[in-house]
């Protein structure tokens, strides 16, 4: 598709990847580009950069770290973590709980800050959501310069863009298991890996990855107050949890070091009647090494 050397776009992949990454790393493939992902041997590397060290929440050093691994590409494409939530943001509204983050509220903008000399990133919405379209004929222009080749592969994968759907989850007790508990966490903590780790012998855990993210938003636009929405998935889930008599308790994994996840627990624990127990990423993890425990790589 490109009539010159292909152009190398990487791909920062451990934060949401699996809500839209893919159908970007397709249509990068569909005009021609080179894609490339981190190493693990270069994200261990770079992992130890003081820039990338200076980050604290454990997901976004990871993803820092990504970056750096993939300084020699031509262009890095990153997620902006709230796309849809920018009013809200830039009127001081999300002030609180991811808001008040810089990673979180604009990571394209806190990773050129904290990381001089990266590729030029190329920022797209973390979500098939509305608007998807615009920010993928652009994305496309920017890098074929030939509206007819864009509208030809915006055409092709058009029907892919669509939020991924998850597995419902099982409510039920089957035998061996106590009790249900609901799992709540930021959506780039709480995933397969981490739920079971996060289970306790005689637990059944319901996590929150596993209910429709839609209906978790629309729980918490019961609560006051505008929230970003990643703030308002963990928090509407909480309330679905708070609902169902099955479940016996609510755990909050969350990240020591993250502000955000301070924040929210406190809200956690104003808006439940059930037992909240909040348990840290650092202490789930134990002495195991967070790369092989927490980094993503895409698999082709």
């Amino acid at each position: 598709m490109l009539d010159f050397p292909a152009v190398r776009v990487g791909f920062v992949t451990q934060l949401l990847w699996p809500r839209y990454g893919p159908l970007w790393m397709r249509l990068a493939r569909d005009a021609g580009a080179e894609v490339r992902v981190a190493e693990v041997d270069g994200v261990r590397e770079a992992l130890a950069d003081r820039r990338v060290a200076a980050v604290s929440a454990l997901a976004f050093r990871l993803a820092a770290a990504q970056a750096v691994a993939l300084g020699d590409v031509d262009i890095l494409l990153v997620p902006d973590l709230l796309a849809g939530a920018g009013d809200a943001s830039a009127s001081g509204r999300l002030a609180r709980g991811a808001g008040a983050d810089p990673w979180i509220a604009d990571f394209p903008d806190a990773l050129r800050t904290a990381i001089a000399g990266l590729p030029p990133l190329v920022a797209v919405p973390a979500s098939l959501g509305p608007g998807i379209e615009g920010a993928v004929v652009t994305a496309l222009h920017n890098l074929l310069h030939d509206a007819h080749a864009v509208r030809r592969i915006w055409a092709r994968r058009r029907a892919e863009a669509r939020d991924p759907r998850p597995r419902p989850p099982r409510w039920t007790l089957v035998p061996g298991e106590r009790r249900t508990v609901g799992l709540l966490g930021q959506p780039w903590l709480v995933g397969d890996g981490l739920a079971e780790r996060a289970t306790d012998e005689g637990d059944h855990v319901v996590a929150q990855h596993r209910l429709d993210r839609a209906q978790l938003l629309g729980e918490a636009a019961r609560l006051e107050g505008v929230l970003a929405p990643t703030d308002a998935e963990v928090l509407g889930a909480a309330r679905l949890f708070d609902r169902r008599g099955g479940v016996e308790r609510v755990r909050f994994l969350a990240d020591r070091d993250a502000g955000a996840d301070a924040w929210l627990a406190d809200r956690l624990r104003a808006l439940l009647r059930k037992p909240l127990e909040v348990r840290y990423l650092q202490d789930v993890l134990g002495d195991d090494d967070p790369v092989d425990s927490l980094l993503v790589t895409p698999v082709d």
